[in-house]
């Protein structure tokens, strides 16, 4: 795991977590990782008639606050994986 200078104060996985229940309707997150570089599975019935493309870019506008500016706590998400309930 590399190591990503930020001055984020908190668990960055709580963080994902939070933003991510928070903008997609009834989901259900799971993050993991370290380091700047982190894993999201998400699973939620708002995923259904979407595609591949359209599920990435819901998960990654949740967190994209957490990526932004230099000491961002969020460096990288290396796997983002959505699911149906």
């Amino acid at each position: 795991m590399s190591h990503h200078p930020t001055s984020f104060v908190g668990d960055v996985r709580v963080a994902i977590k939070t933003a991510v229940e928070a903008a997609i309707p009834g989901a259900l997150c799971e993050a993991s990782g370290g380091g700047g570089h982190f894993e999201i599975v998400v699973t939620s019935a708002a995923f259904a008639d979407k595609s591949l493309l359209a599920k990435q870019r819901m998960v990654m506008s949740a967190v994209a606050h957490l990526m932004a500016g230099a000491d961002a706590p969020v460096h990288a998400v290396d796997s983002i994986v959505t699911k149906l309930p």
